[in-house]
């Protein structure tokens, strides 16, 4: 592999010196710098010099640094200058101290509070590029750089995006981080705010996790596992708030996420605080004896600091002798208040009970053929209490009411417990175990066990056609109720991926997943221009290569014309295919169909 040269202690048009090498990406070298003329300290990225040998891209880069400079942001690192001495094209940006959120993370997850922060700074930044159509397209934790007072700046912004319309060969493939690339990138599709959103998913769920959600071997089964993998669930400490925002962020289309960086910082700032440091209180410590003392002593307040007596100052206190003892001439009065106020009430009392003729009495009222929420209100509206216990029956609904003790009509007094038996419907059956049988023979056992059965069909590559795969419920059922059965569908051509020719005589590159046994690139081609007319041509072909192992399975030219196929039987794997731009232009589309 080619590798740029180091040209630290070098002067760059006579005003930019290189101290140290700091950074190396896709497109350059970071160096640590100075600014001789404004003597203040810059970031110079020197661009490799094999991307500087492409005229076309050199002004597009020019192009697109003018645009990056006039995005001014606070959480955005600024771009000062642009230039190009001799053979080296650079740019000059503003030079921050401090990590990036990749040395934070290597440390482990951060809690939900500071991962949102750092998310939604990180959003704001992108939403401000995105109000002025400049997209990151590789937002990831080594470009999000911190300081000492937990601000975020976002390094890198726009520049990936140089990589479009260049003639270099490394411009055909897709640009980004295969980590935190959006399955729209990975797939070489159009790029919108709403990759940049991805991106900083990824990020966040980094954040929370510790790591991103999908990796893999190689860049091609990670960009594959981005398409079609649904993302592991985070840890059970994240809220279910922030997860959902996460969930959102990481959406396979791109109309079903935020929208833009805006969105997704409202999104993080409508998550209340409380939510986001909630979290078991640290147990305390019993206090010991004087602390005891202390709090006692200090009492509510803890504004200052109060003085604890301890035992042996207490010992050493002197203490005035005790006062003779008097005859206490109030208790004689005391006593003869207490059993005026005795009399009061006992006399109180005997005229309630005169007037009720005793204790208070309920009449217990009619509870069968109620559902429990009705025989409470009417338990209570009586004056009463009520406790349930439950058995089966076949003569009334599950949770009707079918007896009750004391019976209706009885006298019973205020408050006294009323016992309710709840019918817990029929006594349920036992379900037959159906999984792996035929669905005929397990719809004929289920109805001979008195159950219905509810049939859907799925995909399941290798399995026997009608068979069943799982059933629900699996042991006991009310008689007469459905059993849902998950079944083996019938293999059918799917269409996995779609592509075409960009109409520039360029080649593409793919990567997929094959679920079956077999599957076929379905395509037509035309030639473009006189190659028709002529007697041998020389048009794309198509490569097909096996990810795991780098075998190459396949190899063949399209042909010219409409309903092409071809077919492979390959089993199932992930696979790239690679056409070929060939010698004459042409113009392509490509479907890939899987059989299961």
């Amino acid at each position: 592999m080619a590798r740029a040269p180091d040209i630290a202690n070098r002067v760059l048009d006579g005003r930019y010196e290189l101290d140290e090498l700091i950074g190396e990406g896709t497109f350059g070298r970071v160096y640590r710098g100075r600014d001789l003329r404004l003597e203040r300290p810059v970031a110079v990225k020197v661009i490799k010099p094999w991307w500087a040998e492409d005229p076309v891209w050199v002004e597009r880069f020019a192009r697109e640094a003018r645009t990056l400079a006039r995005v001014s942001h606070a959480g955005i690192v600024q771009i000062f200058d642009v230039g190009q001495s001799g053979d080296t094209l650079y740019y000059v940006a503003e030079l921050l101290e401090g990590g990036s959120l990749a040395d934070r993370v290597r440390s482990g997850p951060l809690a939900p509070a500071e991962a949102v922060d750092i998310a939604e700074q990180l959003s704001r930044a992108l939403a401000h590029a995105h109000s002025r159509n400049v997209i990151h397209r590789d937002v990831k934790p080594a470009n999000i750089l911190l300081d000492g007072a937990g601000r975020v700046n976002v390094g890198d912004f726009g520049v990936a995006r140089l990589a479009d319309g260049s003639s270099h060969g490394a411009a055909a493939t897709a640009i980004g981080t295969p980590r935190y690339m959006s399955p729209e990138q990975a797939r070489g599709g159009s790029i919108s705010p709403a990759s940049d959103v991805y991106g900083a998913g990824v990020v966040l769920y980094e954040m929370l996790s510790g790591q991103p959600p999908f990796t893999g071997n190689s860049a091609v089964e990670v960009a594959v596992r981005h398409l079609n993998d649904p993302p592991p669930a985070l840890p059970p400490s994240v809220p279910p708030q922030l997860a959902a925002v996460v969930d959102r962020a990481l959406a396979k289309e791109p109309a079903d996420r935020y929208p833009d960086g805006a969105a997704l910082a409202e999104a993080l700032a409508a998550i209340p605080p409380e939510v986001l440091r909630s979290s078991p209180a640290a147990p305390t410590p019993p206090a010991s004896e004087d602390e005891a003392t202390n709090v006692v002593a200090t009492g509510l307040t803890s504004a200052a600091p109060t003085r604890v007596v301890k035992k042996e100052e207490t010992a050493a206190t002197r203490l005035a002798p005790p006062p003779p003892p008097r005859k206490d001439t109030r208790r004689a009065v005391r006593r003869r208040r207490y059993v005026a106020a005795f009399v009061v009430l006992a006399l109180v009392a005997g005229l309630v009970a005169l007037l009720s003729g005793g204790a208070a009495k309920s009449k217990v009222p009619e509870l069968r053929g109620l559902k429990r929420a009705s025989a409470v209100k009417r338990a209570h509206n009586g004056h009463l209490r009520i406790a349930f216990t439950s058995r089966y029956s076949d003569a009334a609904k599950k949770g009707i009411v079918i007896g009750q003790q004391p019976s209706a009509g009885n006298n019973v007094d205020h408050n006294a417990r009323i016992h309710a038996i709840l019918s817990a419907g029929p006594r349920p059956v036992a379900v037959p175990d159906v999984v792996g049988r035929d669905v005929g023979d397990a719809e004929n056992q289920l109805a001979n066990a008195g159950l219905h059965s509810s049939v859907t069909a799925t995909p399941a590559p290798g399995k026997q056609p009608g068979t069943v795969l799982s059933q629900s419920p699996r042991s006991l059922a009310p008689p007469g109720s459905t059993v849902a059965l998950t079944v083996v569908q019938q293999p059918r051509w799917r269409t996995v991926t779609s592509f075409a020719s960009s109409g520039s005589g360029s080649g593409r590159s793919v990567p997929f997943r094959i679920r079956g046994d077999r599957w076929r690139l379905s395509y037509e081609m035309h030639y473009v221009g006189s190659c028709s007319f002529l007697l041998v041509c020389f048009g794309p072909s198509a490569d097909t290569i096996r990810v795991a192992s780098g075998e190459r399975v396949d190899n063949f030219d399209l042909d010219d014309g409409t309903g092409k196929t071809h077919e492979l039987s390959t089993g199932a794997g992930i696979y790239q295919v690679k056409i070929g731009a060939g010698r004459d232009t042409a113009r392509w589309t490509v479907r890939i169909q899987d059989f299961y």
